[in-house]
């Protein structure tokens, strides 16, 4: 096994004794101690590759939504894509809660937005070929930008007021807004783009 390897084994090691010890108890009482037992790891490995038990946090979860992003199947299933995502927040209520509350926007932004948009541009650009469509990079740019801002704030909201509503409602909800409307947001633009 190449170091690489070795080195993402290690931190998904410590990712799940976190979310397992989550399961049991706060955030604030989970110590590295506990994670070095778990894992059966040294305190230097811990340190090797995580500040302190927020920056595996921060690690766990963007690895795992990029994970979870990367699987997509195309726009035609993008209501699955954002079900997945509240899902993995609602079966680990206790990491989403810590997530929500150890990151300021700055952060949760290149963790979680930054993969979010490199999907939506796949899905951008696939409605753009399928529809022949002729939009300009600026557009195609902001539509992204705006729309992913909006999912961001969702789901900052909804972690933030405990994940009362199920993945199934939210998957709901943003059919009933969303649906259609980036493709008729791209017609738009496409219509429109010798105007400006």
């Amino acid at each position: 096994m190449k170091n690489k390897e070795i080195s993402l084994n290690t931190k998904k090691d410590f990712a799940q004794a976190l979310k397992k010890l989550l399961k049991k108890e706060p955030l604030d009482a989970i110590t590295v101690k506990q994670l070095l037992t778990l894992t059966n790891k040294s305190r230097p490995t811990f340190y090797y590759h995580f500040q302190d038990i927020p920056d595996l946090i921060k690690w766990t979860v963007k690895t795992e939504i990029i994970d979870l992003l990367n699987k997509s199947q195309g726009y035609d299933n993008w209501d699955n894509d954002i079900y997945n995502i509240f899902q993995y927040f609602y079966e680990n209520p206790s990491l989403g809660k810590a997530f929500y509350e150890n990151l300021d926007i700055k952060q949760f932004d290149t963790i979680f937005r930054k993969p979010q948009i490199n999907v939506l541009f796949g899905y951008i650009d696939e409605i753009i070929s399928k529809e022949n469509l002729k939009v300009r990079k600026e557009d195609r740019n902001f539509i992204a930008n705006f729309f992913t801002g909006g999912f961001t704030e969702i789901v900052l909201d909804w972690l933030g007021n405990g994940q009362q509503e199920s993945p199934k409602e939210m998957k709901k909800q943003f059919c009933r807004t969303q649906k259609n409307i980036i493709v008729h947001s791209l017609k738009v633009a496409s219509k429109d783009k010798n105007k400006y």
